[in-house]
């Protein structure tokens, strides 16, 4: 898989056998804003120029792309994983493990409602199906993740997008900017192991870590890779 844009002249490739991690650091403050607003503006689902494929196929950036821009403002119940998981949630309480169970549920509604029915002088009626999304939603369920550490709220949030919304590629924006070279070689050995493709955006860094693939655009606009 690989990201491309027709004014850059580097592809940032993903899922290598070398397993590095691409790092691409923009050094020109209008560079990055010009980035950053393209791919924004492409994740929320508008055209743009940048163009992420696996072999021949172009991929849909709205559909298949995350972006984290600070790992301290995690919202693990934004409406995007929630209905995600809502909908997992409906899916897996009608497979063949919960579907007696969820059978045996119904009975009991369907018999608690009819029991209070007789309560009043009028007449109701209930769906004869259990919609399990909107029974969770009902009795308030949420999103939790336990964590001591910043860099484990942001490993269970990854997580949480990589099971609900299974993007196919991560951008981290500064991402480097709030965490030590240690715990970035921790991240880097999580998203080797979990086999995830992921790409850090980074308007300065003064060191490189074991592990990155460098891309570079500098003030003036010259790229080294």
């Amino acid at each position: 898989m690989k990201l491309t844009h027709p004014d850059v002249h580097f592809d940032i490739e993903f899922g290598k056998d070398d397993s590095l991690i691409p790092v691409c650091v923009v050094e020109s403050p209008v560079r990055w804003r010009e980035i950053q607003k393209e791919l924004i503006s492409q994740q929320s689902g508008d055209s743009g120029n940048w163009v992420l494929s696996e072999g021949d196929k172009e991929l849909k950036i709205s559909k298949v792309m995350e972006m984290i821009f600070n790992p301290l403002q995690l919202d693990v119940n934004q409406r995007k994983l929630v209905t995600a998981f809502l909908k997992s949630f409906a899916e897996k309480a009608v497979n063949e493990m919960h579907w007696r169970e969820g059978q045996e549920l119904n009975t009991h509604i369907q018999t608690f409602f009819g029991n209070l029915e007789v309560e009043y002088s009028f007449e109701f009626s209930i769906n004869e199906e259990l919609d399990y999304s909107s029974l969770a939603k009902a009795m308030g369920i949420q999103l939790v993740t336990e964590y001591e550490t910043d860099l484990e709220r942001l490993l269970q949030y990854c997580i949480l997008l990589q099971e609900l919304i299974k993007p196919k590629l991560l951008i981290f924006w500064n991402l480097r900017q709030y965490f030590s070279a240690e715990e970035m070689k921790l991240l880097y050995s999580e998203v080797c192991c979990r086999e995830w493709n992921v790409l850090l955006m980074e308007h300065y860094i003064d060191s490189r870590i074991d592990g990155e693939k460098w891309y570079i655009i500098d003030k003036d606009n010259c790229e080294i890779y």
